[in-house]
């Protein structure tokens, strides 16, 4: 276990290698993939075919030898590269808590003022307990007792900072109405074209009204929004734009149409983490909504309707359905 004087500029400072590494997976694989014979008048290029080509030769001399007809060099530049990037990776999230944790429990507290991730305040408060637990295991001494009451005090701010990361917010769920089979006997080319445009035609609508972060699965996405009268607004113009959409820009023979689901309260958000990293049932239930919803309409629970604005509440009808134990509103276009 590496030194509780371990410093926070190592944990900076191993980034570096880690970097490092991927790049030089990046240049490995890149050959492979793109034909860079083509820009060989390039400065970088040529340097990046000269360390290719030199780095492949060195490894054959260590390893001359061939899986059938397939020189397998590179696959070793390859695997030792993404070893590296591993290790680097590891060695970094190792030493970062330990640091904050070791700078805090020493009285400076601007290490973790300065934590702004949601996954470096657990793995704080993950790492400090740790430390604690180890001195429960054995007798205390003066020291190891104080050093324990600061490693409380770690805990308990990176907990209230943690907590500060909670923030009520809405999600909207919208996925296409039988997109699998709106596919078959298709041109490939005209499927991935409108499916394309559909993509951008709803990338602009929720743009309208502040989306904060998105998650898209092939036909679908999940889109986190300030307020429940945002993610409700935004489901409202989608339904109403798709009538333009068909007529104007898909090709294909089948129309598009959406089920959309809404729900909101209070969750951790952490910008930095992908929306797609997100976990709680406040997004589940949004998931659940589109699912049962009916084509073409919105989906959400009495709840979330009652803390519209007016605009935002028109039209909004029981649709006697219950999802997730939660009586369900509707508006259809």
């Amino acid at each position: 276990m590496p030194s509780n004087y371990a410093s926070p500029l190592l944990a900076g400072l191993l980034r570096l290698p880690e970097i490092a590494a991927l790049l030089i997976v990046i240049s490995f694989l890149l050959p492979l993939g793109a034909n860079l014979a083509d820009y060989k008048d390039n400065p970088f290029v040529v340097y990046l075919l000269k360390f290719d080509s030199q780095s492949i030769d060195f490894v054959r001399t260590l390893a001359p030898f061939k899986l059938g007809d397939y020189d397998s060099a590179r696959g070793i530049c390859v695997l030792l590269a993404m070893i590296l990037f591993k290790v680097f990776s590891k060695l970094r999230s190792y030493f970062t808590p330990i640091a904050i944790t070791h700078a805090v429990s020493s009285g400076s507290y601007s290490a973790i003022s300065n934590v702004k991730s949601r996954t470096e305040l657990l793995e704080v408060i993950s790492e400090a307990q740790s430390r604690i637990n180890a001195i429960d295991k054995k007798p205390g001494s003066a020291s190891d007792n104080e050093y324990r009451n600061r490693l409380l005090s770690v805990i308990a701010e990176a907990k209230s900072r943690h907590e500060k990361l909670q923030r009520d917010l809405a999600f909207l769920s919208i996925d296409v109405v039988g997109s699998t089979q709106m596919k078959v006997g298709e041109d490939r080319l005209k499927i991935e074209m409108d499916f394309r445009h559909y993509k951008e035609f709803i990338n602009k609508e929720i743009a309208k009204f502040g989306a904060l972060t998105t998650a898209w699965t092939p036909d679908g996405v999940m889109v986190c929004y300030p307020t429940a009268n945002d993610a409700i607004g935004s489901a409202k113009s989608v339904i109403s734009g798709l009538r333009r959409f068909n007529q104007q820009v898909k090709t294909v023979r089948a129309e598009f149409r959406v089920r959309c689901g809404v729900n909101a309260g209070r969750v951790y958000y952490d910008p930095l983490i992908p929306m797609e990293e997100m976990s709680d049932r406040v997004i589940d239930i949004a998931g659940h909504m589109q699912k049962y919803a009916a084509p073409d309409s919105v989906f959400a629970s009495p709840a979330i309707v009652k803390m519209l604005a007016p605009l935002p509440r028109e039209g909004f009808r029981p649709a006697n359905e219950t999802v997730d134990g939660l009586e369900v509103y509707q508006w259809s276009a």
